[in-house]
């Protein structure tokens, strides 16, 4: 696979370390200081890797919002200043990755792996696919008999990664009465899924996807009613159309389900493809998920679930073999435990995935998202965006 490396950089400015890694690697760069050569370097070409600098012609932040609605497929890696503040925003104007303005070889390293990593990946999932019908998407459960499990967590998070890889991802709040995916995006929706069933359930001019939020990442959220009380006008059949109707529109329908079980939640996880049960390496934990695997097996669920070992510490609790010995499936996979992330991620209301996702929680996110996607049969379309022109910032 051919990779087009290019950068846009400062008049004047040297190219630095990354034309030096870049030859070592036997990669060639091209560069350019004008915003005309850039669309000369940038379009046509489907594997790109962009290197953006800050500029002080230019709002950079602008610049890299409107190159990732021109060019969807680039690649963007943003310099910016290591100020937090500056990383954030990096991320929420479709910079693919950032890098500090003071980066070190290893965090070059680093950024330069991890993109080529994600185009070998993505040169996977595009192939013409323009004679192939649409498949439905593919709905993936997220549940835990235990809160605090980190399952709002994973699902946020998750819905991410596969964005980044291309598709079009729906989430679905599941917790009726609590749901929290809302707070994990910091996003107060206007309409939720108790708009929709008041208004356009049964309706064909009223989409469901006019009844959900875009969030940070390109991540569709279809949100929990705003007050408890309401859940009592959602009933199962209204859960059976809003999952078929979304599966229409994306290719992930992720679902965050609640701790307990009610007919309406057996209807999500009916619903569902697959099932990710998150547990921890904990015995109090690992006797409710056995009781929950017991529930499922008893209405035929229990070959769809993957098991999810959460914050997981090496050379502590039990071991993989024992763990399949009390729940009786095997560990799917097992997310390392990295609180100072999480609990970040959690106070800004922004997925570690856009903040952190070179974390060590973060790559395992992204590890998972990749697995799980070896295991689809079928193919994934396209990603499509609107495209514009550059409005440059001054």
């Amino acid at each position: 696979m051919s990779i087009n490396w290019v950068y846009f950089f400062e008049e004047n400015s040297p190219l630095g370390e990354i034309k030096n890694y870049l030859e070592k690697q036997q990669f060639q760069l091209s560069s350019t200081c004008e915003i005309s050569n850039l669309h000369s370097l940038l379009g046509g070409k489907n594997q790109t890797i962009l290197f953006l600098e800050a500029h002080t012609q230019f709002n950079i932040y602008d610049l890299c919002q409107e190159i990732s609605a021109l060019y969807p497929s680039v690649y963007i890696i943003l310099i910016v200043p290591e100020e937090i503040e500056n990383l954030k925003k990096a991320m929420l104007n479709g910079a693919s990755d950032t890098l500090r303005s003071t980066y070190t070889l290893g965090e070059l390293s680093e950024a330069v792996a991890h993109a080529k990593n994600f185009m070998h990946h993505r040169a996977k999932m595009e192939p013409n696919l323009s004679h192939h019908k649409k498949e439905k998407g593919r709905v993936i459960a997220v549940s835990s008999p235990k809160g605090g499990v980190g399952r709002t967590m994973l699902t946020v998070n998750l819905a991410v990664a596969f964005a980044r890889m291309g598709m079009k991802v729906a989430v679905i709040d599941g917790n009726l009465q609590f749901g929290e995916v809302a707070i994990y995006y910091n996003m107060k929706p206007k309409k939720t899924i108790y708009e929709w069933v008041k208004e356009g359930y049964g309706h064909s001019t009223f989409s469901i996807k006019h009844y959900m939020t875009l969030v940070d990442g390109e991540v569709s959220v279809l949100a929990a009613p705003p007050r408890p009380e309401f859940f009592e006008g959602i009933s199962e059949k209204h859960i059976k159309e809003a999952i078929e109707e979304t599966k229409k529109s994306f290719d992930i329908v992720l679902i965050d389900m609640p701790v307990y079980l009610s007919e309406i939640h057996l209807r999500f996880l009916d619903q569902a493809d697959e099932i990710l049960l998150l547990t921890l390496n904990e015995i109090s934990v690992l006797r409710l998920s056995k009781l929950y695997l017991d529930t499922l097996e008893s209405i035929k669920l229990k070959d769809r679930v993957n098991l999810i070992l959460n914050r997981n510490v090496k050379s502590q609790g039990l071991d993989a073999k024992k763990i399949k010995e009390i729940l009786g499936v095997d560990v799917f996979f097992t997310l390392p435990e990295q609180v100072n992330v999480a609990s970040s991620s959690i106070k800004a209301g922004l997925p570690f995935m856009l903040s952190s996702s070179k974390s060590h929680l973060g790559k395992a996110v992204w590890k998972l998202s990749e697995k799980l996607f070896e295991q689809k049969s079928g193919e994934i379309n396209e990603i499509k965006k609107a495209k514009k022109w550059f409005k440059v910032g001054k």
